[in-house]
């Protein structure tokens, strides 16, 4: 099985590893921007109740990779092995 972060987790990375950076709810997606760069597909969770949902953990590293996020801070907050 995957491994799984919870949403809020990577809010809180973002608020401290993205300063600036901001997200907008689409139909299906999180669209994440910093840094002049945008990440269109950070997935809302799963159908139905979505408080808190996992994410994969392989949907976080592309956006660390792809908006240029310090990876020694991402560790510090989220566990994406």
């Amino acid at each position: 099985m995957a491994s799984v972060v919870k949403l809020n987790d990577v809010w809180a990375m973002l608020n401290n590893c993205a300063a600036g950076h901001l997200r907008k709810q689409s139909r299906e997606y999180w669209i994440v921007t910093y840094n002049k760069k945008t990440y269109r597909s950070l997935p809302l969770g799963p159908h139905g109740h979505r408080h808190n949902p996992e994410i994969e953990s392989g949907h976080v590293r592309s956006l660390v990779r792809q908006l240029g996020i310090s990876s020694e801070c991402v560790e510090i907050y989220l566990d994406l092995s």
